[in-house]
């Protein structure tokens, strides 16, 4: 079957990939179960995290398919966005237009809107993703949103999606209107060897392949698992690069290997991108082992604001992560809008020094876990398993089975 390496890849698992080729896979279904109970429930706020590409989008978007039409869904990207950004995008996606409006006008908007909705039909649903990289006085509002009611009754239904970082926003007193009507999160576990096979069998069949395994063998899905960590994102990516890189089928383990290789040369090196006030001033490839940022003009990523100090935070780069360590700094270094002294980064994290913002890209994919670790332990991070065992406990308890089903 080599006439097939040029397109099957790509729609088998591909970013572009065919819906049919979705593979419902129990955790995310389970997920979908514990949104949608939140129509039942009088606090009406739901937290569902997970890693980069472990498949929070697709549950997002099944959740929303199965709504009810006459439900009004908003949909919105946290990152980096303003009060006045968040606002204007709910009411929008409400049917509004509110060009020119102070952050209190939107706000006024929204309550009415939601008022409205909440005494003639339901309340409103707003999905926020990407929690952990807001802003705090746009986390603020969401605050704000999450207190309004009608009669005793909240007037707004809140989702919020994240990583394992977000849930210790949670853990704030800033965070409290939201965190009281918040019971559970539920966090989207790893596949296991053997749903990571039938997920990429699946996804073969879906494309008329009958014998899945004539393509993928078991042995050949037990490695892409390991690689793979059972992240489904991540399983497709390595699947794809091996079906590009096999001259015949099925593919084999020098196939996977080859296209590990392959892979690891084409990784991009990671870099800061550097704004203020929204415009980019500069950009830097993190070339060094260590990069120190600070005003002096020894410093590797110089920053020109006496309220920076003159090395204010060390960058360390290893081959599976990126960590950032402020160095007693004057005014502090923030990541993802938290005051940080030493953690993990990772791709699109946005670092904040004075009136600076730093967006970190193309970070190791070892750092897409999150862990924190205090200033202390500078010295012993050798290793990603150094931090590993510095994970936090959350106070809120965390859903990972399937009890939830539909009927709420």
């Amino acid at each position: 079957m080599p006439e097939i390496t040029t397109w099957f890849p790509e729609r088998a698992f591909g970013k572009q990939s065919e819906p049919q080729t979705v593979v419902p896979l129990q955790t995310q279904q389970s997920a979908v179960s514990y949104l949608l109970s939140i129509l039942k429930d009088p606090y009406g706020v739901r937290a569902l995290i997970g890693p980069r590409l472990s498949g929070k989008t697709t549950v997002i978007d099944r959740f929303r398919s199965v709504l009810r039409r006459d439900i009004a869904v908003a949909l919105i990207d946290g990152s980096g966005q303003t009060t006045e950004q968040l606002l204007t995008s709910i009411l929008e996606q409400f049917g509004y237009q509110a060009e020119l409006e102070s952050a209190d006008g939107l706000l006024k908007m929204v309550n009415v809107f939601a008022l409205q909705q909440t005494r003639a039909v339901q309340p409103p649903v707003i999905i926020v993703e990407n929690i952990e990289r807001m802003r705090p006085a746009a986390l603020r509002t969401l605050c704000l949103l999450a207190g309004i009611t009608f009669q005793g009754q909240y007037a707004l239904r809140i989702v919020i999606t994240g990583t394992v970082e977000s849930r210790k926003f949670l853990d704030l007193g800033s965070m409290k209107a939201l965190a009281d009507r918040l019971e559970s999160v539920y966090e989207l576990e790893p596949l296991t060897p053997h749903e990571s096979m039938l997920y990429l069998h699946g996804r073969l069949q879906a494309c008329d392949v009958n014998q899945p395994d004539s393509i993928l063998p078991i042995d050949v899905c037990d490695r892409m698992h390991e690689l793979s960590r059972g992240n489904p994102g991540r399983l497709c990516e390595i699947a794809r690069g091996t079906l590009q890189q096999a001259v015949s089928f099925p593919a084999t383990l020098v196939d996977i290997e080859k296209s590990h290789r392959v892979a690891q040369k084409r990784r991009l090196r990671p870099k800061l991108i550097v704004s203020q006030n929204g415009a980019v001033v500069a950009e830097y490839e993190l070339k060094e082992r260590k990069m120190t940022i600070g005003r002096s003009s020894l410093a590797d990523i110089q920053i020109h604001d006496e309220r920076v100090s003159k090395f204010h935070a060390l960058l360390m780069l290893y081959s599976d992560a990126l960590v950032i360590a402020d160095l007693n700094s004057a005014n502090g270094t923030s990541v993802n809008s938290r005051a940080v002294s030493s953690t993990l980064l990772k791709s699109d994290d946005i670092l904040s020094i004075s009136s600076y913002r730093l967006k970190v890209v193309n970070a190791p994919e070892g750092a897409e876990e999150e862990f924190g670790a205090d200033q202390g332990d500078t010295s012993r991070m050798k290793t990603l398993d150094d931090l590993r065992q510095r994970k936090e406990d959350t106070t809120l308890r965390v859903v990972r089975d399937s009890r939830f089903d539909e009927s709420g």
